[in-house]
């Protein structure tokens, strides 16, 4: 039997060294290179165990997630029961924006009270400051809050060109007035405002019959081919019991009948019994006594004490009632036709929202509340929602048209008539060309 071969301990040192050295250089070669040796590539030498002296080289890849961006630019439909502090606290500004914002509308209080449906739109810069709010009125105004340098905020009215667009509303009462204005597409507020006009001259439940007719004329302002929501009612004429009625919107902001003569009482110029001096006045380009900012002043403050009787300069419906940390205690009334008067820093109000008052009758008490340098009455008059000054302004003071405008008006009046026959004749023809057929009576 062949003797095995067998090897001394330095051969054995020696094979083990040269297959230690082959295997590496192997594990080092490409993969057709390696193919050439009996160990395939994939199980060269294996990897040290890893330690914690000896860290990974190559740690797992972490992916990516991308951050989005803060949107500078924010726009928000108010909602019922909307306020300006929850708006602000839902978006993290801060409460001394808010507060920088309430000083910078004290004279106009566009930001007093929220209406559903309006919008705001936030911009921010590039720290996620609040850089300007714009509250969007309606399709033809919008009110812009910048902030300035020293970081305070400035007032800014932004309104695109308006015109006048007039539509006729014809109607024929059946049940009341009430019921007819509504079906003929008049608004519950409008019917109101005609009711108020007219009850001077007619007695709703006693003169109206079935039958009567009457025919409305109203403005509505535009902008492009957008209402913006305002309006106004320019003529009516009624005829109750075979006696014709008729009312005219004039420049002056009343109503005035055929004759010229006025259909409402006379408005008061002053809004208090006895005229106090005036402190200071109706100023576009005033600058502000606290602020030293320039700030337009829509209105007049007469020196008045705390707790004189501020009165009702005419007719109307007490539309806001409010206390402003800057403007104070205040009410809003409107008038019939464009008119509309605010009172400010009162002392305490005597009327409530939605409260109808008369000339002449006590609505408040005058005061010192809010932001200002002693006790005063802060008195504003406005006409188609634009403030006049009160004390100079062309308002109805007076019972009838002036003399030396007369002739004017008559003018007016008679192309408003014109315009409302006009539509009364078309929805005859109208009527009679869709009536009964087949020989039915029309």
């Amino acid at each position: 039997m062949a003797k095995k071969h067998s090897l001394s301990a330095h051969q054995k040192i020696l094979l083990l060294l040269s297959t230690l050295i082959l295997g590496v250089g192997v594990s080092g070669l490409p993969e057709h290179a390696a193919a050439l040796f009996d160990k395939p590539a994939e199980i060269a030498a294996p990897t040290p165990a890893k330690t914690p002296e000896t860290p990974d080289a190559s740690p797992p890849t972490i992916p990516l997630v991308a951050v989005p961006e803060p949107d500078p630019v924010e726009t928000y439909r108010i909602r019922e029961g909307d306020t300006l502090s929850g708006i602000f606290d839902d978006r993290e500004i801060p409460a001394s924006d808010l507060h920088k914002l309430l000083v910078a509308d004290a004279e106009f209080l566009s930001l007093e009270t929220l209406h559903p449906g309006k919008t705001l739109t936030f911009e921010f810069d590039e720290n996620e400051d609040l850089e300007k709010l714009t509250l969007h009125q309606d399709p033809a105004r919008e009110v812009v809050f910048e902030r300035q340098p020293d970081g305070e905020f400035a007032h800014r009215q932004v309104e695109a060109e308006t015109y006048w667009s007039h539509e006729v509303r014809l109607g024929t009462i059946q049940r009341s007035f009430y019921h007819a204005g509504m079906e003929a597409g008049l608004s519950e507020r409008q019917v109101d405002e005609l009711g108020r006009l007219l009850k001077k001259r007619i007695d709703f439940r006693r003169d109206i019959r079935k039958g009567d007719p009457f025919s409305v004329l109203i403005a509505n302002e535009m902008t492009g081919d957008q209402r913006t929501g305002r309006y106004r009612i320019e003529a009516v004429t009624l005829s109750a019991g075979g006696h014709e009625t008729n009312a005219f919107l004039y420049t002056d902001g009343n109503y005035y009948d055929d004759r010229g003569e006025s259909i409402l009482p006379a408005f008061r110029r002053w809004p208090t019994a006895r005229h106090y001096r005036v402190s200071s006045p109706f100023d576009r380009n005033r600058l502000h006594p606290i602020t030293g900012r320039v700030s337009p002043h829509y209105g007049v403050d007469l020196a008045t004490p705390v707790g004189t009787s501020v009165l009702g300069t005419g007719d109307g419906v007490v539309t806001r009632v409010g206390d402003h940390p800057y403007a104070g205690k205040y009410v809003d009334i409107r008038h019939n036709g464009s008119l509309s008067t605010r009172y400010l820093h009162l002392s305490r109000v005597l009327v409530n929202k939605g409260q109808r008052i008369k000339r002449g009758q006590e609505i408040a008490r005058s005061g010192n509340t809010g932001r200002s340098t002693g006790p005063h009455l802060h008195f504003e008059f406005r006409i188609d929602g634009r403030p006049v000054d009160p004390m100079t302004a062309d308002i109805p003071t007076a019972a009838q048209v002036p003399p030396d405008e007369l002739e004017g008006f008559e003018a007016l009046a008679h192309k408003r008539l014109t315009m409302m026959n006009v539509s009364t004749n078309r929805a005859r023809v109208h009527a009679q060309s869709t009536g009964p057929q087949n020989g039915g009576e029309s």
